[in-house]
């Protein structure tokens, strides 16, 4: 009776260890613009941070400079819910929306139908979604800018000041990154790791961190 209690206790631990650790999904996402849209050339494509445990996401999307084209990452733009839900037929639904907290304007909703049950690292399955599909729409405040175009009223120094701002859509897709969630789960990352993890592996690309969102700065 005493080994029976024991093993059951050991087992038990083992159970607790196990899922003290976050589980991820990781998802690489695709940004192609669509739609009417003003100045709308910064957003590129970027990862998606799935954390099943807490029903979250968290986000790092790739930036692109409309006039040096150098390329940025700003991690966080989009956060928000991960939720799964039946339709009238009876399949599953992995549903992901989010919206930005900061100064900028963006929002992200994407849907697939949950097909398969994958090991995804850490001695730990899930099903999930190998495509969710959908829309990325953001907006950016007016800035104070400037041009050396003559054609146009000018300052006393040559230039011509008036604001610029920018807002448009995304077509969304992201597409479930299998390598990538093996790794984080197997080093047992928290999301905020396996941010700091794609952060990496974009510097080591040639993409370095910034932030905040670069400021549209047009040339004549």
């Amino acid at each position: 009776m005493k080994s029976r209690f024991f093993y059951a206790l050991l087992a038990s631990l083992v159970l607790l260890t196990s899922s003290a650790s976050a589980q991820l999904l990781i998802y690489d996402l695709s940004l192609d613009k669509t739609g009417r849209s003003v100045n709308y050339t910064f957003f590129d494509r970027g990862f998606l941070v799935i954390d099943l445990a807490a029903s979250t996401f968290s986000s790092v999307i790739v930036l692109s400079d409309p006039n040096t084209f150098t390329q940025y990452q700003t991690a966080g733009l989009v956060t928000g819910s991960y939720e799964t839900m039946l339709d009238y037929s009876g399949y599953n639904h992995a549903v992901l929306f989010g919206a930005s907290s900061g100064t900028d304007n963006a929002a992200l909703q994407v849907i697939g139908k949950i097909e398969s049950n994958k090991s995804i690292g850490g001695k730990k399955r899930s099903n999930l979604a190998n495509k969710l599909q959908g829309y990325f729409l953001t907006s950016g405040a007016q800035v104070d800018a400037s041009t050396s175009n003559s054609s146009n009223s000018t300052t006393s120094n040559g230039t011509t000041t008036f604001e610029y701002g920018y807002a448009g859509f995304s077509k969304a897709t992201a597409t479930y990154d299998s390598n990538l969630t093996t790794k984080a789960n197997n080093e047992g990352l928290e999301s905020a790791d396996a941010l700091n993890l794609i952060g990496q592996i974009l510097s080591n690309r040639g993409v370095p961190g910034f932030s905040p969102t670069p400021t549209p700065t047009p040339t004549p």
